[in-house]
């Protein structure tokens, strides 16, 4: 059995991790620059891939790195590639998550993707097919970002009527980030915003969600709730190793480039506590379930 407690790690500043940051910022900059020089699928592939990287540096940071000032993780990662989501709310929606015999539970869980059997029957027949597109792979990388969004913006927006003074301070932090993201994309390198949102930050959220899909599923046990996913290299940096999705709830604080070895040491012992939850690579993930739901999205 893998200890649950969170190893701080003994350095104060990971360098590792900050020459990550100046290679996603520099690769960022290099395609936003030369944007109107290059085929848009490129762009749509590229800076897909890139806003979502970035993503997984603000996940770094959120698990208090690159540096034991949470501040200054804040700071490296305020720029908001993927415009919509706060660094703070995220914060603190991904500590709940990470809850663990709350995993999955739809009012316990910020990030569950999974209904209550007695709210999913209160939904319209028209509901409960969406939901069931949205457990396919093919919806949620497709369709379930603007949903997503949408319902995301729309709740904080009552949030902030309603006078909630939390979200609102995350919210004009968020707008500095925002500001410097557009400032740059717009002002200086006059990509239009739709062009932005559709060739950047759409692709970076599906990204996003296609390493999410297969993290965790429905158990009864706590421990089988969170996948083991042995990835190809070019997604694994991408996540920088969140795949190996059982490990990181064991250890949330390790750093990302120590995860692969330790994966490699427990691999067998993760496999015998989340009740041998392994997908083997992303291929299988889309040959099972592109056009199929990965398992049905309530509680039965």
């Amino acid at each position: 059995m893998i200890s649950r407690l969170n190893p701080k790690c003994p350095v104060r500043i990971e360098w590792q991790t900050i020459l990550l940051g100046v290679l996603i910022y520099s690769l960022y900059g290099l395609l936003t620059w030369n944007y109107h020089s290059l085929p848009w699928w490129l762009v749509f592939a590229v800076g897909g891939y890139v806003v979502a990287w970035h993503g997984s540096l603000r996940h770094e940071a959120v698990h208090a790195h690159p540096t034991s000032s949470a501040k200054i993780n804040e700071l490296l990662v305020l720029p908001s590639l993927d415009l919509y989501l706060p660094f703070r709310l995220y914060l603190n929606s991904h500590t709940q998550h990470h809850i663990n015999e709350n995993l999955t539970y739809p009012e316990q869980d910020p990030e569950s993707f999974y209904l209550y059997h007695h709210n999913w029957d209160s939904l319209p027949r028209w509901r409960q097919g969406m939901y069931w597109v949205f457990h396919t792979l093919g919806g949620r990388l497709f369709l379930y970002p603007f949903w997503m969004v949408s319902c995301f913006l729309k709740d904080e927006i009552l949030r902030l009527l309603r006078g909630d003074r939390i979200h609102l301070k995350a919210w004009i932090w968020h707008l500095f980030g925002l500001a410097l993201t557009l400032g740059w994309v717009s002002g200086v390198c006059g990509i239009p915003f739709l062009e932005y949102l559709f060739l950047f930050a759409y692709p970076g959220t599906s990204f996003t969600l296609l390493r999410s899909f297969a993290e965790h599923r429905s158990h009864p046990e706590c421990e089988g709730r969170t996948a083991v996913l042995e990835a190809e290299s070019l997604f694994g940096i991408l996540y920088l190793y969140n795949n190996y999705h059982a490990l990181h709830h064991n250890v949330p604080d390790m750093v990302w480039y120590k995860l692969p070895a330790l994966f490699r040491e427990k691999r067998e012992d993760l496999l015998k506590q989340n009740h041998g939850y392994l997908i083997r690579g992303y291929r299988e993930l889309f040959r099972k379930y592109l056009f199929n739901p990965k398992e049905i999205p309530y509680f039965a």
